[in-house]
This record gives C-alpha cells, structure tokens and sequence, in this order.
C-alpha cells in the first residue's frame, strides 16, 4: 500500500512538472514583444535595448520576437505614458525611459499619468554613476579646488543633470561652479572643454565617459574630481564621492532623493496588470540574460557597461525613496527647483 502511495505521489509530482512546462511555453506563444524606447534611435537607451533585444528572446519560453520601438518625446515621458495607459497589458509592451522620470512625481511635475509604485520593474541593465570632470588647464584636481574661485562649465539644458548636478554641489559642497547652458549634449560640450571654452562638466556619466570619450578614462588631460553614487565605481574607486563630503544626516537624505534615480541607470518596466506568470518569465529572462556569455561579450564589444539591479531590488529601493519625510521631499524639490 505504501509502495502504491509513494508511485501515486511520484506520477503526480510528474504531471504537475510537464503541466508547469507547457504551461511556461505557452506564455508567449504566437506573440511578440515590444521595446519602447523614450529616445531616438541610436542613443545610449536605444543602443541597450537594441542588446537586450537580440539576447533576452532566447531565454523565454517559445522564443518571441522583441522588437524595438522608438517613442521619443518629453525626456522620455510619452514612452511611459504610452506604455502605462495605451499599450497592452498583457506582458507583451516594455519601456525603457529615463529613471529620473520616475521619481518626478516628488517634484510635482505635469503630465505624469503613471504611477511609480505600481509600475511592474523588470530591471535595469546598468547604474548610474554621475562624475565630475575638469580638463587639466583648469586647475580643478578635487572639490576643494572648485571652492576657491569660479569655474565654468557646460550644460545641455535646465533639466539636464550637466545643469542639475552642478548646482546641487554650489548648494551642499560650497562649490563655485557657473553653468552656461545651450550646448545640445555631451560631445558638444567636452569639445567646448579641449577649445579651453570651459573648464568642464559637472554632470556627465562614467559610462558615458567611456562610450564617447574612452582616452579620458586613464589620462592626465582631464581629472575625475568626484563621483555621485550609491557605492562607488570599482572603476574610479580612487575618486571621492559627494557623500564623503556630507555629514549632516538630513543633508545626506536630501542627496539621496535628489539622485534617487541613478541606481534605476537603465531601466525596463512594465504597466500594472500584467499576468503574474508572464511578469515572471520576463523578470527570469532579464535575470538569466545579464549573466550570459554571449550578451556579456557584445556588450563589451560595444563598449556598453553591464552593472545590473534586479526587479526586487529596483522596487525596494523606489518604495523606500517615496516613503521618506514629506519636508525632504519638499526640500530636495526646491533645491532643484530653485538654484542657490
């Protein structure tokens, strides 16, 4: 009779098994899924998407297309908006967008029509570690050299963080730094920097760096003065980060709001309402697709850094930042809001 029982449960635990697996298969059986990128085609999001794209459909279930889609439009907003109200629900739309919009609901932005905590994180694909760079005939080695007179540098835009960063610094850090705006990006302004037009950038991205100027990363033409970030680069871990200079606890809760984005760097979400189970295949296909050879390789060869952060962890962390004290919240709204 035991023996009975025990073949029972064994032919059962079996056909729970294959019932789970063509369970798996059918997830996305005969679908396809869609990238929404919040930028234009050939930029840093649309470069990472383009990647994950031609790796992650390997590793679900049935193997759907992904194709990638280009939705530019308010620093990424009308991707997340589309993707949250308009596309559908049913794990076949993804969008990767800027990670500060996310947290711009703390700032009492317009035009959001989403929900951060209710957005369904699939991850990210790398963090964002904000630097602070100088050309060598400006005389900026260290943050002390930036107090002791005025240094200018570029910007791309009010809402870009080469023009946040720089005056979150004069704020907190007692820095000097004067920001001229109306340059359209990043190579434009580090040319400003080798014609001696500027003395620098204050809000650039160590990964940026490295993708569009790879000689600055070891050379004495430029110092990397400082670095914003949850941990520091092992890559720079030599160059100081802006939290060394903090020691107020409420200070240091400010910043963390502030650059509450960077640890999201390059994230993949999706809307609520997703199926449980195709949310979850999508979540173990990012997981097992960040770890892979043949992603890992591509990437490097295109000079893409891959330092990920898993679903739970994205929301843990967005959870922790929008449960912090209302008169924070205010505060790093109007530090940013209001320079100086």
């Amino acid at each position: 009779m035991r023996n009975v029982l025990r073949a029972g449960l064994i032919t059962l635990a079996i056909a729970m098994t294959v019932a789970a697996q063509e369970a798996d298969a059918d997830v996305f059986q005969d679908k396809s899924i869609t990238i929404f990128v919040g930028y234009g085609a050939g930029g840093g999001y649309d470069q990472y998407a383009r990647l994950l794209s031609r790796h992650m459909n390997g590793k679900i279930a049935g193997k759907p297309p992904i194709i990638v889609r280009n939705m530019p439009g308010g620093g990424s907003l009308v991707a997340l908006n589309h993707v949250y109200n308009v596309a559908p629900r049913d794990g076949t739309s993804i969008v990767t967008f800027g990670p500060e919009v996310a947290f711009e609901p703390l700032r009492g932005a317009s035009g959001l029509k989403f929900d951060a905590l209710k957005l369904n994180w699939v991850g990210s694909m790398n963090r964002q570690v904000s630097i602070a760079v100088f050309t060598a005939q400006s005389g900026v080695l260290s943050i002390a050299d930036a107090r002791t007179r005025k240094i200018i540098v570029g910007a791309s835009g009010t809402g870009s963080q080469s023009y946040l960063n720089p005056i979150v610094y004069n704020a907190f850090l007692g820095t000097n730094f004067s920001v001229v705006t109306g340059y359209t990006g990043s190579k434009e302004i580090t040319l400003a920097m080798e014609k001696g037009e500027l003395d620098g950038i204050a809000g650039w991205s160590w990964d940026s760096l490295k993708l569009e100027r790879p000689a600055w990363a070891d050379s004495k033409e430029v110092t990397i003065a400082m670095q914003v970030s949850d941990r520091r680069h092992l890559e720079i871990a030599h160059v100081a980060n802006i939290y060394d200079y903090v020691l107020g606890e409420d200070d240091r809760l400010t910043l963390e709001l502030i650059f509450a984005h960077q640890i999201l760097g390059r994230p993949f979400a999706m809307a609520p309402g997703v199926p449980n189970a195709r949310l979850a295949a999508l979540v173990k296909a990012f997981d097992a697709t960040m770890t892979d050879d043949a992603f890992r390789a591509e990437a490097n060869r295109m000079k893409l850094e891959i330092d990920y952060v898993n679903a739970d962890e994205i929301s843990s962390h967005v959870k922790r930042i929008f449960a912090m004290p209302p008169a924070l919240i205010e505060r790093a709204a109007r530090m940013i809001k209001q320079p100086n």
